[in-house]
């Protein structure tokens, strides 16, 4: 019975070990969106398409049931990202946090895949961007005729990637018929398909990432005017603070004016230009995982991103910085106001306090100079009391008449005796 009551305590004191209730979802997130185990020849067209208001709800009913009109399989999960295949097609769908994209393959075909203007019309969202890639095994031939069929006379960047394991050449240039840029893939018999599948994959984040970085870049440059004038706006106000051309308070009331104004930027903007530098880092990141080596005569996707988009990375940096220097400038302006005010709150309390030493001193003067006077009193006071009260003691006698006589004698020495007793008590008053 003992032990059993030792039993149940120790199962009320001590809690079974359970899971935690993010487990799952953190061991999922590694395989959450794996590469595919692809091979060519095969085409598709990548789709990134923002949600632009509209919830992850719709859009998942909306791709599952483009899925199913392709006639393939639905994922066992009702939501997030899927990829399903049959010999025809392949659909992969990824959600993200401000966009979705779809990725549609066409297998054994170098025919680009395209989703049909119904199937357009289905899917919620604004559209941002899309690729075309044709994958197909390298042969033996003169490669300009090939670039020259799928690119024209446009410049055409490419590179060898992987180690030698394909190679990859696009211009970057939106086609006017399918409104996506095309890439165009030849793959080594070397290419394992696993490494097709990620060399696909990074295809289609570059493209992307390329356009959602780019998205800061028409916001910094209508932030960046209102900065300038912002910044010569403050420029003139810390002049005027220098200068103690106007009072503090209608220099505080401009500064919080301007604060305001960089507050609304900063919110209009940051995040906008946070998530520019982080899709750029994502953008470079993808392009590293190429290891490209370059082709004679053929600037490399890497060479063409960083001439054409780094200006645009360096401007979206700049301006978010700005931004926020601009607000540092506006908080060591507020001080030196305050600084300001402070030193002249300090100089008018020196003031007041001199004031009041002045009067001060000019009442101890006044109470010096009234000395004699006081002595006056008091001695006349004294001697009316010592007289009143020889008179109350010994009446009207000879030796009354004597001691008045003496008294009358003794009042100077009386005067001086009290004036001795006042200036020793006033002494030092004059000084302080």
């Amino acid at each position: 019975m003992l032990w059993g009551i030792v039993d149940r305590l120790s199962s009320r004191s001590f809690a079974s070990m359970h899971d935690h209730s993010l487990r799952d979802q953190i061991v999922a997130e590694v395989h959450a969106r794996p590469f595919q185990k692809l091979s060519g020849p095969l085409a598709l067209c990548h789709q990134a398409i923002l949600y632009d208001g509209v919830g992850e709800d719709a859009v998942n009913r909306s791709v599952r049931d483009l899925a199913s009109r392709r006639g393939l399989p639905l994922p066992e999960n009702g939501e997030g990202f899927f990829f399903s295949r049959n010999e025809r097609w392949a659909l992969r769908f990824e959600p993200h946090g401000e966009f979705y994209s779809l990725t549609l393959y066409a297998l054994a075909t170098t025919e680009p895949p395209a989703f049909s203007n119904e199937e357009c019309g289905q899917l919620p969202g604004a559209y941002l961007c899309g690729v075309e890639v044709i994958c197909q095994p390298q042969i033996e031939m003169d490669l300009e005729p090939l670039l020259e069929q799928h690119f024209g006379d446009h410049q055409v960047s490419g590179s060898s990637v992987m180690g030698s394991a394909g190679q990859v050449f696009t211009d970057f240039r939106e086609r006017a018929d399918s409104r996506m840029s095309r890439v165009l893939v030849l793959q080594q018999p070397k290419m394992i398909d696993y490494r097709c599948g990620r060399l696909l994959q990074r295809i289609c984040e570059i493209d992307t990432y390329r356009h959602m970085a780019l998205l800061g870049l028409p916001m910094s440059n209508d932030v960046m005017p209102q900065v300038t004038e912002l910044d010569r706006a403050l420029a003139e106000t810390v002049a005027a603070i220098a200068e103690a051309r106007r009072e503090p308070a209608e220099l505080v009331n401009q500064l919080m004016l301007q604060a305001a104004q960089v507050e609304e930027l900063s919110a209009r903007s940051a995040n906008r230009l946070a998530a520019s530098e982080a899709y750029f880092a994502l953008l470079y990141s993808r392009i590293e995982e190429l290891r490209e080596e370059r082709l004679e005569g053929i600037q490399t996707i890497e060479q063409f991103m960083d001439r054409r988009l780094d200006p645009a990375r360096r401007t979206c940096r700049a301006t978010g910085e700005r931004v926020e220097r601009l607000s540092k400038r506006i908080a060591r302006s507020t001080e030196l106001i305050r600084s300001q005010v402070d030193l002249s709150i300090e100089g008018q309390n020196k003031d007041l306090l001199e004031g009041l030493n002045r009067r001060a001193r000019r009442q101890i003067r006044m109470q010096a100079k009234l000395e004699s006077f006081t002595v006056i009193v008091v001695t006349y006071y004294a001697f009316d009391l010592i007289d009143r009260t020889l008179r109350n003691i010994l009446g009207d006698t000879e030796l009354e008449r004597q001691l008045s006589l003496g008294l009358s004698l003794l009042v100077p020495l009386l005067a001086l005796g009290l004036f001795w007793y006042l200036r020793r008590l006033l002494k030092g008053y004059d000084d302080e």
